[in-house]
């Protein structure tokens, strides 16, 4: 049944997922009928305007939360019985089965997630070893043993296949990788160590600790889950500030402006990117005498600005309401052609399509498309306007 009174907590999506894919041999077609259900409880509730775009982009990042779990706990027991477990073989905890995490970046780690947004991931595992037969297992010649890095690539990349996986239902989610240390090219997986130690000999790139300031772990153990976040928190706020942080990360907006099209919500000007990226020089600026203000979800985070006295009332307001505007904009233009897109319509009649569902009407002469653009263009110079006040402000 199709529920569309009330809104449904992630402990709610995540009991009923879990009894539906019970035993089943193939949970597939469930995680599609699932996903198919709830996007279309979600829609209807956001265009009837029964939620707000903050709890809109809460909901569609609980339901890719709760089917990520789910497909992490159906892809590891199989590995095990065909691979071992992953154990550790030095530290305290030396012979014990080695813990793991998908740690949540960007839309996902700030549960901020649009209609067909992707899921950016990292997994961190907690050391090297050899994988082990599960106790109690008579036979060790079953097992095609390994190392733990392979085991945990192995993971990764059955996660990645079914949840990407285009099928005739299409698929699930895009998951993106690239924002892993080393990019592209790093690997899928890394040791704990290893991540670490990534940050702290200068390997990193300041667009990195960015992504990082957005990190939410999304799966694994929660005792090892809280040591990746302190590691995390040390990498991200141990940072020494100085004015040429603030610097780069203003010419690293320019270059986002300048190879996008004029049309770009997120990339242009004054767009989405630019909410984003005064929050993340904040965080780094701040985050250590102000933990408040770590918070990975933007609109949380510029509350906490303002709370800790960051930012003032006038500056807070001004950049809730841009994201709020551009936000809607983006969904609406997602729900309505059914894909990831961000940049406005070309044409006049789509324009008009578009603004008429943002609840724009024509006034004194000028169509509702005309006069969408009119609020685009105040809420971008605001915008804007703001990120380069912030900025030279804040070097």
């Amino acid at each position: 049944t199709l529920v569309l009174n009330m809104p449904r907590k992630i402990d709610e999506l995540s009991e009923e997922l879990t009894e539906l894919c019970h035993r089943a041999d193939d949970p597939d077609p469930i995680l599609h009928s699932f996903q198919d259900k709830e996007l279309l409880r979600i829609g209807v509730r956001d265009i009837l305007g029964k939620e707000t775009i903050i709890e809109t982009t809460r909901a569609l990042s609980d339901l890719a939360e709760t089917i990520l779990v789910q497909l992490a706990a159906v892809q590891h027991p199989p590995l095990v019985r065909r691979l071992g477990v992953p154990s550790l073989i030095e530290g305290p905890r030396s012979g014990q089965p080695s813990r793991y995490v998908l740690l949540g970046l960007g839309k996902l780690g700030g549960r901020e997630m649009s209609y067909h947004s992707d899921l950016d991931l990292i997994l961190i595992y907690e050391g090297d070893g050899r994988t082990m037969p599960p106790a109690g297992s008579s036979r060790w010649d079953t097992f095609e043993l390994t190392d733990n890095f392979h085991f945990f690539s192995e993971l990764a990349r059955q996660i990645i296949k079914a949840a990407s996986y285009m099928g005739p239902r299409g698929r699930l989610y895009q998951v993106d990788m690239r924002l892993r240390p080393t990019g592209k090219s790093g690997s899928l997986v890394l040791p704990l160590s290893e991540f670490e130690r990534y940050y702290q000999d200068g390997s990193a790139q300041l667009w990195e600790r960015q992504a990082l300031t957005r990190a939410r772990i999304v799966f694994g153990d929660p005792e090892f889950a809280e040591h990746v976040i302190r590691s995390i928190n040390h990498q991200i706020y141990d940072l020494e500030w100085k004015p040429d942080i603030a610097d780069e990360i203003m010419s690293m907006r320019g270059r986002v402006e300048a190879a996008g099209s004029k049309r770009d919500l997120k990339r242009g000007f004054g767009g989405i990117i630019d909410i984003e990226f005064i929050v993340q020089m904040y965080r780094l600026k701040y985050g250590r005498q102000h933990p408040a203000v770590r918070q990975p979800n933007t609109w949380l985070a510029l509350d906490a600005l303002h709370e800790e006295k960051l930012i003032n009332a006038e500056e807070h307001a001004t950049l809730r309401s841009c994201y709020d505007f551009m936000r809607t904009v983006e969904s609406r233009l997602r729900i309505f052609h059914n894909r990831s897109l961000d940049e406005l319509p070309e044409g006049a009649e789509d324009l008009e399509k578009l603004a008429k569902r943002l609840g724009c009407e024509s006034a004194m002469g000028h169509s509702a498309g005309e006069v969408f653009l009119q609020m685009l263009e105040w809420h971008t110079s605001q915008t804007r306007h703001l990120f380069n006040e912030l900025f030279k402000r804040e070097r």
